[in-house]
């Protein structure tokens, strides 16, 4: 790691420190990324197989091309990766010159996303039928916002976590699995770029990921993505749920980690969900 960084052709500056990865520039055209937790080596060498194999299959919008794998070190002990940096910019926080024509490339791309042949994916299952990882995960969360002061109507929302949908019945999709505005990269112009961090891709509720268009909050790319992508009410229920979950792990990401744009990003989406549900939280 230490003579990658001493080779580098342009000074090393930090992009994003998300819950999973340090993502730091390399140059203006490669991507340096460390995991944050043990266990991270093994998911970066997976996401790596997964892209390779993904790229061909995903015309149109950019993937990471992951350019070197690095060994575990004293300053990076799960190892890193290099790769080559994805078009555009981070979508998180940025306004929207289309968001209806944005909604039906991202609606589009997800649906050729899910409707992939997994054979030689090497993706494995990721499915809760009971919800119960994510419901608790999502009350811890919520209890951390709280406690921050950060969200109000706590008990309100809590209702909602504890309402898991039913998911027994899921069949299951390759999913991006942490799809939203964070993720998605735009052009110049506020056009879908690309697509980063893969690490949590597997087969699942094809609902986890359509709760990144319901997070974004822009009813109009809502709308325009739900319109070419074939799901029942049912899905897009599930997808509410997961949203609100991911919600809550946002507010509680940015009490812990001081990231303003997370805490802005959660509350956006807790205001769209208010229109999503008849008996929304009331306002305080």
């Amino acid at each position: 790691m230490a003579a990658l960084l001493r080779a580098a052709p342009a000074s090393v500056r930090v992009l994003g420190v998300g819950s999973d990865h340090r993502a730091y520039a390399l140059g203006e055209d490669r991507v340096v990324r460390l995991p944050r937790w043990p266990g991270g080596g093994e998911a970066l060498r997976r996401e790596a197989r997964l892209l390779a194999w993904l790229t061909p299959r995903l015309p149109g919008v950019g993937l990471p091309e992951v350019l070197h794998l690095g060994a575990a070190s004293p300053l990076a002990p799960e190892g890193f990766s290099v790769a080559r940096r994805v078009p555009g910019g981070s979508a998180l926080g940025q306004s929207l010159p289309d968001p209806a024509g944005l909604g039906g490339l991202l609606g589009r791309w997800l649906a050729d996303l899910h409707t992939l042949n997994p054979r030689g994916s090497g993706l494995g299952v990721d499915l809760d039928p009971t919800g119960h990882d994510w419901r608790n995960a999502a009350l811890e969360d919520l209890r951390v916002a709280a406690d921050a002061g950060v969200l109000p109507e706590a008990a309100a929302w809590a209702g909602r976590v504890q309402a898991v949908p039913d998911l027994r019945e899921v069949v299951p999709v390759p999913l991006h699995g942490d799809f939203a505005a964070e993720h998605v990269h735009l052009d110049g112009q506020g056009d879908f770029a690309g697509v980063l961090d893969w690490a949590d891709a597997a087969l699942g509720d094809p609902a986890r990921d359509l709760a990144g268009l319901i997070h974004w909050g822009d009813p109009a790319l809502l709308q325009a993505a739900r319109n070419v992508y074939p799901a029942s009410g049912a899905v897009w229920e599930r997808a509410a749920w997961y949203a609100l979950c991911r919600a809550l792990g946002d507010l509680a990401f940015a009490v812990g980690e001081g990231q303003p744009a997370y805490l802005e990003a959660g509350r956006r989406a807790l205001n769209g969900l208010r229109g999503w549900w008849t008996n929304a939280p009331p306002r305080s």
